[in-house]
């Protein structure tokens, strides 16, 4: 009998919880069934889409991949016993992956899950890396010896005043970048800012670009979790020719000193396990190392075509 993959439709996400949760113990199985369905049934149409594989009208696994923004879409490894069925999910996933828009469909798994990994990469979703996860306390600041007595100075994000100054100094950090340097062959720096913006709660509020006697020096890009009560770095980049001077242990303190005069609980960041240049500065900054995760991603296979500005 062959496989058939389709979306879910609304009757069916009851049926569906249901299968994803069926190995949970019971006291638990209700609560996580009633919050799945709450988190995809929420946000816009298609953001959240839910697969289904069928074989003889019987639900066989679960698919679930979610279009966070513009450019990135997250998957979860299929949910099923059987490898035929996985592969017909992930092959679908990544037929919808090349349909969209995003660079990039992504999955964040523990290393040592061998067969999932396995399954993805034979299934359009290669290795790509590994993040290490980090957590500084903000308990103590370990402060940055000035490299001369003129401090740095920053600006804040404005959509109306600096959006292209932002998107220049971008693109330029992206340059020699040793942070998943194969997303920057396949996405614009006006798609990575936007894909920036979705994570947290808080958008381009606390992004900040500094410089120094006319010189644009790189960015630092936070967001916050309101719900956990923290701020994540989720970018920090200093322009190629200002590399090697400190400047970077610079942007991070002052990310780091306005989490605290906000009350923050701490803040986290993930960095490329290649990135030894950036986990020293994480390090040597209170940064704490929490875990490990295994990056899976499908790359779009062409860079998006840039029109010709005709005004």
């Amino acid at each position: 009998m062959s496989i058939i993959v389709a979306s879910a439709i609304t009757a069916e996400l009851s049926e569906v919880s249901a299968f994803i949760f069926a190995d949970t113990a019971i006291a638990e199985r209700e609560t996580q069934i009633q919050e799945f369905l709450d988190s995809i049934t929420s946000g816009k149409v298609d953001q959240n889409q839910i697969l289904i594989a069928r074989e003889s009208g019987t639900l066989i696994g679960v698919g679930i991949l979610v279009f966070t923004d513009t450019a990135t879409a997250f998957i979860w490894p299929p949910f099923t016993k059987r490898d035929d069925c996985a592969e017909a999910l992930l092959q679908e996933m990544v037929k919808r992956i090349e349909h969209s828009e995003v660079s990039i469909g992504q999955a964040l798994l523990d290393p040592g899950l061998m067969k999932q990994r396995r399954l993805l990469s034979q299934n359009g979703f290669p290795h790509l890396t590994n993040l290490i996860f980090m957590r500084h306390p903000l308990t103590a600041i370990n402060q940055s010896a000035s490299l001369d007595e003129a401090p740095l100075e920053w600006i804040k994000f404005d959509e109306r005043q600096n959006r292209q100054r932002f998107l220049a100094l971008l693109e330029l950090t992206h340059k020699s970048s040793h942070d998943c340097p194969e997303l920057n062959q396949i996405r614009t720096a006006e798609e990575s800012l936007e894909s920036h913006r979705s994570s947290g709660d808080s958008k381009e509020k606390f992004w900040y670009l500094f410089h120094k006697e006319q010189t644009d020096l790189g960015v630092l890009l936070l967001s916050e979790h309101q719900e956990d009560n923290v701020w994540e770095v989720v970018y920090m980049g200093v322009a190629p020719e200002q590399r090697g001077k400190g400047y970077g242990s610079e942007f991070i303190q002052h990310g780091l000193l306005e989490a605290q005069s906000h009350s923050q609980a701490a803040v986290i960041l993930a960095v490329d396990h290649k990135n030894s240049y950036a986990i020293k500065i994480y390090e040597d900054m209170g940064f704490q190392r929490q875990n490990t995760l295994s990056v899976h991603a499908h790359l779009r296979s062409h860079f998006p075509i840039q029109e010709p500005n005709i005004n």
